[in-house]
């Protein structure tokens, strides 16, 4: 991810307030950014998550405006007024001292591994800065949107968590508003909800915390009406700006196979039942989908979100055949490509690339399987990558199908543990159900997986179990 030195500390209130201040380097597509990086220690207290503010090196003195924005956050913290990851502080008057077309900051989770000085208990937020009508814009058709257009930008997935003084605004407000398809729609901000277009299939997933705030937006929700979502932590995201021909997503280095695309926007129209001439379809638009149901179909949802169980509703129109909800339970995925990496890892990724997406293409078929992990998520972001740990699953799964192919064998399900530790080989351990393979069988897959060229493993041992059916 980059480095960081310490510098100093600034005491904004004495006993309640303070800004750690590193100087280092954000490892980005086109090398090492020289910045500085202001982490508070203060918030905490009142409730609020610790924020980090980093800032590209220009050449002009270090910027004044993260300690102001500090002090702001810190009393407005006091009084009980918290922001989170999705959510927008709006400017009265334009600019900050290193740039006086600053409107507004965005607020996001943080990268995978964070280069900072400072150890938190709590993962902070990163304030990023919005230029001119960005602010108008994440206002009105939510953070996704915007923070997809600056990964694009600056070629780092899924957005970058810094600011570099300077840069070019990613949109016009007024084109922009003229331009999509939601200017005349009703929305809510639901950063919460991830939305993901698989195939023929679109799913609808949020936490079971988050399940009452959903339950209140759709009941009160009108008959057209705009959801927008959170980043979902796929290796893919759907990017629009106005004027682009066919869909295009900004993608994770080694995810250019993932099936899963997150969309940024969710448009549901009600339609009514049995007209011909509008079937229930769910159509790609933008960088999102627009979903037209039956009011039967909408009830159904709706009783499916109301109870917090999953449902799947068949759509008869269009290349997307299903329109799919269900709370999300944790990090074990459904495959073990890189569809199936714990969100969190695609968070702060250099060397992104934008490419075309084909929303009306076929659902790919994925190997079935899962991932536990056996040691924390922090862990695990700060020993590898995702494209790394993608690429090592992808070969584990071609020894094992090449070795059971053609043999004669009961097992039905096949876990393979794995232990990684910096400059050490790979450790394994096997275990089968109901019944083992051949034992010599055993013997030549344990050596096969122990040969592997691990991926780049640093500072710390992980361990996870890869399961797969037989």
């Amino acid at each position: 991810m980059g480095s960081a030195l310490p510098v100093g500390r600034e005491i904004l209130i004495p006993g309640e307030l303070s800004v750690a201040i590193d100087e280092g380097g954000i490892r980005t597509a086109s090398g090492m950014l020289p910045a500085l990086l202001y982490t508070t220690d203060g918030l905490a207290r009142h409730g609020q998550r610790e924020m980090v503010f980093a800032v590209a090196r220009t050449g002009a003195p270090a910027p004044g405006f993260p300690l102001t924005m500090a002090r702001t956050v810190h009393r407005f913290a006091a009084e009980g007024r918290l922001v989170d990851a999705g959510d927008v502080s709006v400017f009265g008057r334009p600019g900050v001292d290193v740039d006086d077309r600053v409107t507004g900051f965005v607020y996001a989770d943080p990268p995978a591994a964070l280069p900072s000085t400072v150890d938190l208990d709590r993962p902070p937020l990163v304030a990023l800065p919005l230029l001119g009508g960005e602010t108008a814009v994440v206002q009105r058709f939510g953070h996704a949107r915007v923070l997809a257009l600056l990964g694009a930008q600056e070629r780092y997935y899924p957005h970058p968590w810094w600011f570099r003084p300077g840069r070019a605004p990613v949109l016009d407000d007024a084109e922009f508003r003229a331009a999509t398809m939601l200017s005349r729609a009703p929305a809510y901000n639901l950063p919460f909800l991830h939305v993901v277009h698989d195939g023929d299939r679109l799913e609808l997933s949020v936490a079971a915390e988050d399940l009452p705030a959903l339950r209140e937006a759709m009941r009160e929700a009108p008959e057209v009406c705009a959801y927008l979502p959170g980043l979902a932590g796929t290796p893919k995201t759907y990017v629009w700006s106005p004027g682009q021909s066919g869909p295009a997503a900004i993608v994770a280095p080694g995810g250019e196979r993932a099936t899963r695309l997150a969309c940024n926007f969710l448009l549901i129209i009600r339609g009514a039942a049995g007209d011909p001439d509008r079937p229930p379809t769910a159509r790609q638009v933008e960088d999102g989908f627009a979903v037209l149901l039956t009011g039967a179909m909408h009830a159904r949802l709706l009783q499916a979100v109301e109870s917090g169980r999953p449902v799947e509703i068949g759509l008869p129109g269009g290349a997307v055949r299903s329109l799919a909800f269900k709370v999300s339970t944790g990090l074990v995925g459904p495959s073990f490509e890189v569809n199936s990496l714990p969100p969190e890892l695609l968070n702060g990724v250099p060397a992104a690339t934008t490419m075309a997406a084909s929303p009306g293409a076929a659902a790919v078929p994925r190997p079935a399987g899962r991932i536990v992990l056996l040691t924390s998520e922090e862990q695990l972001r700060q020993a590898t990558t995702p494209a790394e740990l993608s690429d090592f699953l992808d070969r584990a799964r071609r020894v094992v199908e090449g070795l059971f192919a053609g043999v004669r064998h009961h097992t039905e399900e096949l876990m393979v543990e794995f232990h990684l530790a910096p400059n050490r080989p790979v450790s394994v351990r096997i275990m089968a159900r109901p019944i083992a393979p051949p034992r010599e069988l055993l013997v030549v897959l344990e050596r096969q997986l122990q040969a592997l060229p691990p991926p780049a493993i640093h500072y710390t041992e992980v361990a996870f179990q890869l399961h797969l059916p037989i």
